[in-house]
């Protein structure tokens, strides 16, 4: 009887030790890491822009500095916030500046590229102003990109008096 007792209960552990295998199988993660094809237009952002200006009729030549960040509303929906400064030259040296903050959201057109809308505010050579507009922005390399903006730029109160576009190189740390 005491050998019966005794094949029973290796018999017993041998089941629960196969058991024990088969259930450490299932601790494996059941999908792997999704990998979007978009590219990461996520988190900070570095970048330098030149263009022209149209204000009063008068035309400008600009040279700027960005400083952003990003965050994914959805896959395909970026939002951000970004901080623009630009010196407006023309034939007699530095005739303005501008420090603007705004807020933007985008939306994927293609894996790579992004359109943009933006609106915010900022000084204008000390005047008080609200700026609105928007661009394309399109990546290069994994950290590169381009960008095309178009803003106007005008006093509170007062429709806009002056016209922006800019292209830009930016550097995303991600």
């Amino acid at each position: 009887m005491k050998l019966a007792h005794s094949i029973l209960a290796g018999a017993a552990l041998a089941v629960t030790m196969a058991a024990s295998a088969q259930a450490a199988d299932l601790l494996a993660p059941a999908d792997p890491i999704y990998s979007s094809p978009l590219f990461d237009f996520e988190g900070l952002y570095v970048g330098a822009t030149g263009g022209g200006a149209l204000a009063s009729g008068t035309p400008y030549g600009t040279l700027g500095v960005v400083v952003g960040a990003n965050f994914a509303v959805t896959d395909g929906i970026v939002a951000g916030v970004e901080f623009q400064g630009d010196t407006y030259w023309n034939g007699g040296g530095l005739a303005a500046y501008d420090a603007l903050a705004l807020g933007r959201v985008g939306g994927f057109v293609a894996d790579n590229a992004m359109v943009y809308g933006d609106l915010g505010a900022g000084f204008l050579s000390g005047t008080a102003v609200y700026a609105f507009g928007g661009g394309v922005e399109m990546a290069m390399t994994d950290q590169l990109s381009v960008r095309g903006e178009l803003q106007g730029i005008g006093a509170f109160g007062a429709m806009p008096s002056v016209g922006k576009a800019t292209v830009g190189l930016l550097w995303h740390m991600n």
